[in-house]
């Protein structure tokens, strides 16, 4: 049975929350606790939030493996993802709103808080995106099928960035990061409910698509995906890209305050750039897929992020017009380039899961964006640690910003590193 449009849109809406969330965190988390880059303002040092970001992205990350197997295993009227995303949204949007409501302590009571809270942002937002995530496979069985369900996705994706980086830049500027906090976790829990319901009752129901659990134990079922050299090839070249985003996203408020020397507003500006691009460069990417396959799209975008990220270093150096419009036009090839990392990862895993399910008579999606997601947040990790100390050591200030140039490259490096992965090492086939 081939999906309809009204049940993509409805899947799609989910990405809505599932970016809003994220987008805020990544793009302002760094900024509000670090003061705006300005010590006597910081509730925590920079160097020391990055390292409190990395440590609690590693510790977190195990817990995705697990809440992907238990979904994969769960046996209920509404199937095996819906329970998890019901009941963990209202706890996602209630971490989220915690994180830009600090007690204002010690720097060792704001790291305790800051820690805590952070870890539980992290395990609700796993216990919603992974069965989200392992939705798609069970509902799109065609490679254009998921192709199409994913650039809908992408679509409903890039308004929640929208709320989640230019919304969240205008709350700010406007009532203060405790009332975005507050107006972005009610849309979160708002959009999640939304994408379930309108498909609950239609799709998720084993009887309604033919899937049952998974039998295998835990043990067994972390060592089949870990065995699938597909996926962990997929894997180590998105956690690179994934690690230059990262970066490239935490660096957003910091360059436009320091490098472009414009107010924080500015930053909705440079994201509804990067999101307007991606947007009109979504049914191109798509078209192009259908021509040439989604695996050379793919790659192919990551190649120019690499080549493009670093340009930020130059910003203000080139012979040609103002700083501004420097940074603008390199952020228009940034969004569009970023279109077809937005587009293609799902689609692709949901191959990689066809693969093993021929291979093991198993349909275990839930675990794999689940190990996905683990290896992604290794990948946070790191990049807040680098992040931290980058900015720490070569600086962020306004006499000295070397520290927030080199983010660029550093990015550009990771993500063509990515880039390099998947062209050599990934075989697999478009449609299996």
């Amino acid at each position: 049975m081939s999906l309809s449009a009204r049940h993509k849109i409805f899947f799609a809406v989910g990405g809505t929350g599932e970016n809003i969330s994220f987008q805020a965190v990544s793009a302002w988390l760094f900024f509000f606790w670090s003061g705006g880059g300005d010590p006597n303002k910081a509730l925590i040092p920079i160097g020391i939030l990055g390292i409190l970001m990395g440590i609690g992205r590693f510790i977190e990350a195990f817990d995705d493996p697990l809440i992907g197997h238990i979904s994969d295993r769960t046996k209920s009227r509404w199937g095996r993802r819906f329970p998890f995303i019901f009941i963990g949204a209202p706890f996602l949007a209630l971490s989220f709103f915690l994180l830009w409501t600090p007690i204002q302590g010690s720097i060792f009571i704001n790291s305790i808080y800051f820690f805590i809270t952070l870890q539980f942002f992290f395990l609700t937002y796993t216990l919603v995106s992974a069965p989200y995530e392992g939705i798609l496979p069970e509902i799109a069985k065609s490679s254009e099928e998921r192709v199409s369900t994913s650039a809908w996705r992408v679509l409903f994706g890039i308004v929640g960035a929208a709320i989640g980086l230019v919304g969240s830049s205008v709350l700010i500027q406007n009532f203060g990061f405790a009332a975005m906090g507050a107006i972005l976790a009610v849309l979160t829990l708002t959009t999640f409910w939304v994408s379930i319901f309108g498909i609950a009752g239609k799709l998720l129901k084993p009887g309604k698509i033919n899937i049952q659990p998974s039998n295998l134990t835990i043990y067994r079922s972390l060592l089949t995906t870990i065995k699938n050299r597909h996926f962990l090839i997929f894997s180590i070249a998105f956690v690179l890209f994934s690690m230059g985003f990262n970066l490239l996203n935490a660096l957003i408020p910091f360059f436009v305050k320091f490098i472009l020397g414009q107010p924080e507003g500015m930053v909705a500006v440079f994201s509804a750039i990067v999101l307007i691009s991606m947007l009109l460069a979504l049914p191109i990417q798509t078209h192009l897929s259908k021509r040439f396959g989604k695996k050379k799209i793919y790659s192919n975008s990551m190649l120019a992020l690499s080549l493009v990220f670093p340009l930020l270093f130059l910003v203000g150096f080139f012979p040609i017009s103002t700083s501004f419009f420097q940074a603008a036009a390199i952020t228009v090839f940034i969004g569009i380039s970023l279109s077809g990392q937005f587009i293609f990862p799902n689609a692709i895993l949901a191959d990689i899961i066809d693969y093993d399910t021929k291979k093991t008579n198993q349909r275990r999606e839930a675990i794999y964006y689940g190990m996905q997601n683990t290896l992604q947040k290794f990948s946070f990790a790191i990049a807040s640690v680098i992040f931290g100390v980058t900015l720490s050591f070569f600086g962020a200030t306004n006499e000295n910003s070397l520290g927030i140039r080199l983010i660029g490259p550093i990015a550009g490096i990771a993500t063509f590193l990515g880039y390099l992965v998947f062209v050599k090492l990934y075989k697999l086939a478009d449609e299996i």
